[in-house]
């Protein structure tokens, strides 16, 4: 019975061995297979144009392609729990954002936890909000907004490309600062929510300079602040946050985040991917196009980032769920 014992526990113990081994010699072939590059909003939006320019750099610097697969839905749930289920080896990763990773989970219960089932492996670049009118509103200034909003409380509305977005919380955020309400309708992401603001269906339009260059450009609207300390190349005519003294200076990162439990060194791989990418010219040229900037941090540096934003977003969501929930 002993024997029979002690020859239990060795083949537990060898097998173990064997899964450690294999595991080892998964991470040292790894990519052997194509890696799938989850974006948690609809095609057309900043987030797919920052993945599709990643992916196709990546072409360059790794023996795998990597294929960006918007999976949109549930305000990025979708796409996240599509990485949660997934098995982590590095064949499944995910652009990740603000909204989806740190703002979300702070007004609705997920069935996971986005700190501690998801590890970044480097941010790959970061864009800026700009605060946007359709090109036929009376407004030419963001004084000229805040004036016409205080006088008709809640009457102006703005498009929007969820809920739960960095657009949205800065605006809403700037809105409760200068003492002002305007009435946010939510779209399923910033590509719908952009042509309903240049339609002039909706006169204000906070978004992404990504999100909203091609409508300026064609004259349908006109930007009236950046959230930004310097001025825009995209938008050098819009005054920034700074200048004004509005404390609505926040970078929106673009971050590849891998499942919790991930081989170290798959993850050194995969972070060196995205150090190359980001200092690559041809990326840097394509995300100026599209009104991004490429910015590397590495997993450890952005995690540290993250820490500290977690604070005041966590203070600015508690504040605008009560005004949502009055």
């Amino acid at each position: 019975m002993k024997g029979a014992r002690t020859i239990f526990i060795l083949g537990i113990f060898l097998l173990g061995l064997s899964g450690q081994n294999l595991l080892a010699q998964e991470s040292e072939d790894y990519p052997n297979k194509p890696v799938t590059l989850l974006g948690a909003y609809p095609a057309g939006g900043s987030t797919d144009s920052v993945s599709r320019v990643f992916s196709s750099v990546a072409l360059k610097h790794f023996k795998q392609p990597v294929i960006t697969t918007p999976k949109p839905g549930g305000s990025g749930m979708v796409a996240l729990q599509s990485l949660a289920s997934s098995k982590p080896d590095g064949y499944t990763l995910i652009m990740g954002r603000v909204g989806e990773l740190v703002i979300a989970p702070l007004i609705e219960k997920m069935p996971f936890d986005t700190e501690k089932d998801f590890v970044p492996v480097g941010m790959v670049g970061q864009g800026r909000v700009v605060f946007s009118v359709h090109s036929k509103s009376p407004w030419v200034s963001i004084e000229e907004l805040i004036a016409a909003a205080k006088k008709d409380p809640g009457k102006i509305k703005y498009a929007s490309a969820g809920l739960q977005t960095v657009p949205r919380l800065l605006f809403e955020k700037f809105c409760q600062d200068v003492g002002i309400k305007l009435t946010c309708v939510p779209f399923k992401g910033a590509a719908p929510a952009g042509i309903a603001a240049a339609g002039g269906h909706l006169p204000v339009f906070p978004a992404g300079v990504s999100e909203t260059l091609n409508h300026v450009q064609r004259g349908d609207l006109r930007v009236l602040l950046s959230c930004s300390e310097k001025r825009l190349k995209q938008y050098p005519d819009a005054p920034t946050a700074k200048e004004k003294g509005y404390n609505v200076n926040f970078g929106v990162w673009y971050t590849v985040f891998a499942p919790r439990g991930i081989p170290p060194a798959v993850i050194s791989k995969l972070e060196g991917l995205v150090k190359k990418v980001a200092e690559d010219k041809e990326f840097i040229a394509a995300m100026d196009n599209i009104g991004e900037e490429p910015d590397f941090l590495s997993a450890k540096d952005f995690a540290e980032s993250l820490a500290k934003d977690r604070i005041w977003i966590a203070e600015t969501v508690k504040r605008l769920y009560k005004s949502d929930n009055p």
